[in-house]
């Protein structure tokens, strides 16, 4: 089962029958995708005071979102989570700065989720993921940690659990890294749910040293994403139903008896294509990298694509605006040329071995 149907199967068992684990994590952590501002009439409301009938799931917009809707629907109907309070629901987005950061907490009478935003389908927000390949620090990473205080100052009284999923789970490593020693005590356990590394400095720091052994990191067997940089950290292999980059997904993740499915290891094959491509990004200067990614995404910006939600959206702005893409490459001088398409065939690449891969492992 996934965690949609894991919540209404578990909604009967209480908290003390069985205590909140990393599934009623990655269920908090996914619940930060819904856009709580539709639903929300007062700053702070409990699961059992949202009438779930009122969460009427749209028609015309993708499956996953499809699954917000009928996942939050499944948690306030569950006797599991209703004394829970969502509260503190904060969404903040700045093209200009490259900012994309949106977190919100869940809160009983022991302790607080604090659970941080993956990356969506903007194209600010794919930027700012981008831009975590050659900056120390990214604003929503900044974000992070100034929320985290203010949820600290506002429960001092609870202990804090910390979580996310994708960039949402590099966000709760950062900030639970980066808070101060006192803060860092109240932290029972960090949730990374498939969520990138950090350059390797960020491992040198004390700060996460002494947060590290709280860090509880679970990635499905052909991660891509929560493989991505430096990652001294333990995870966990669980089982997915998808294939490829798209086991990303946490809906597809599998769930018996409220547990992941284990597995022994990520798939030999991912392990490699993840350590080439990792390599691979260590063999481009940090300039050079900032140069390519910045360029790329001026080029979304000439082809007037804001976000990734549709391809075929996405193919017919680039069609309207093919002469000012063609004008704009024409502009760049032969070195800059020759650098964007190199590397532009260099990731193509990496698509490509990434498709050889998955074939590998279906013939197995």
């Amino acid at each position: 089962m996934n965690i949609i149907e894991d919540v209404i199967a578990m909604q009967k068992t209480s908290l003390e029958q069985t205590p909140f684990n990393n599934v009623d994590s990655l269920v908090f952590a996914t619940l930060s995708y819904f856009a709580f501002e539709k639903i929300l009439i007062k700053s702070k409301t409990s699961f059992c005071e949202i009438d779930s009938e009122s969460i009427v799931v749209p028609e015309k917009i993708g499956e996953r979102f499809q699954n917000h809707y009928r996942l939050l629907k499944a948690v306030v109907s569950s006797e599991r989570y209703k004394d829970f309070v969502v509260s503190d629901y904060e969404n903040v987005f700045c093209h200009e700065s490259e900012k994309q950061f949106a977190a919100v907490c869940f809160a009983n009478k022991n302790f607080v989720y604090v659970s941080f935003r993956g990356t969506d389908a903007t194209v600010t927000g794919w930027k700012e993921d981008a831009n975590m390949s050659f900056m120390q620090s990214v604003p929503a990473q900044q974000e992070a940690v100034a929320y985290l205080k203010r949820i600290a100052k506002k429960h001092r009284k609870k202990r804090i659990i910390l979580g996310g999923h994708s960039k949402g789970g590099n966000l709760a490593v950062y900030a639970g890294a980066k808070s101060n020693w006192l803060l860092q005590r109240k932290i029972d356990k960090i949730f990374c749910h498939d969520g990138p590394g950090f350059c390797k400095e960020f491992f040198w720091e004390k700060g996460y040293k002494k947060i590290a052994p709280r860090i509880e990191k679970t990635v499905p067997p052909s991660s891509i994403i929560g493989m991505l940089f430096e990652n001294p950290t333990p995870y966990r292999v669980v089982d997915s139903k998808g294939k490829s980059i798209f086991q990303h997904d946490p809906y597809l993740w599998i769930i018996q008896d409220h547990n992941f499915v284990p597995v022994e290891q990520i798939k030999p094959g991912w392990m490699t294509f993840n350590e080439s491509l990792n390599r691979w990004l260590h063999g481009i200067s940090v300039k050079k990298r900032k140069e390519f990614i910045d360029l790329l995404f001026d080029f979304f910006d000439t082809a007037e694509i804001t976000d990734f939600k549709s391809k075929k959206e996405m193919l017919f702005l680039a069609f309207k605006n093919r002469k000012a893409l063609k004008e704009k490459y024409k502009n760049l001088d032969d070195e800059t040329q020759d650098f964007f398409a190199r590397t532009i065939k260099e990731i193509l690449e990496f698509v490509w071995d990434s498709r050889k891969v998955d074939k590998k492992n279906e013939k197995k």
